[in-house]
């Protein structure tokens, strides 16, 4: 189990793991650009912000590769660290754009990313 999300779309990771985290709720009928921003505490960017196609589907994935989870640091004597991230959809070829909620979220609410220490360094290829 790379990471975890619970009913509140709250993730689990450990620093340096991948794991995929899906958006559902998209319209089939349409077509899509969807971004996923991770920030810091004080609203700083980690990386770039990832996208991905939502052509005609009701969902689609977002990969979380090592290289943006070992961005994502927890600092020496803490058990964990709290980062947070959000979604944003653009309907193709229009103006139209949605922040989506995530699970049952509703405005103001912080979708969250715990990250725990990385435990093993491993193969990087």
């Amino acid at each position: 189990m790379a990471l975890s999300i619970d009913e509140n779309g709250t993730i689990e990771i450990y620093q340096g793991d991948s794991g995929t985290v899906y958006v559902h709720g998209l319209n089939p009928a349409k077509k899509y650009r969807v971004y996923m921003a991770i920030y810091d505490k004080n609203r700083n960017l980690i990386a770039d912000e990832l996208q991905e196609e939502a052509n005609y589907v009701e969902f689609v994935p977002f990969e979380l590769l090592p290289s943006l989870t070992n961005l994502l640091t927890v600092p020496p004597k803490k058990d964990s660290e709290t980062y947070y991230y959000g979604f944003k959809a653009n309907e193709v070829g229009t103006d139209k754009a949605d922040t989506l909620f995530v699970a049952n979220g509703t405005y103001g609410d912080l979708n969250e990313i715990i990250v725990y220490p990385k435990k093993v360094k491993g193969y990087m290829g």
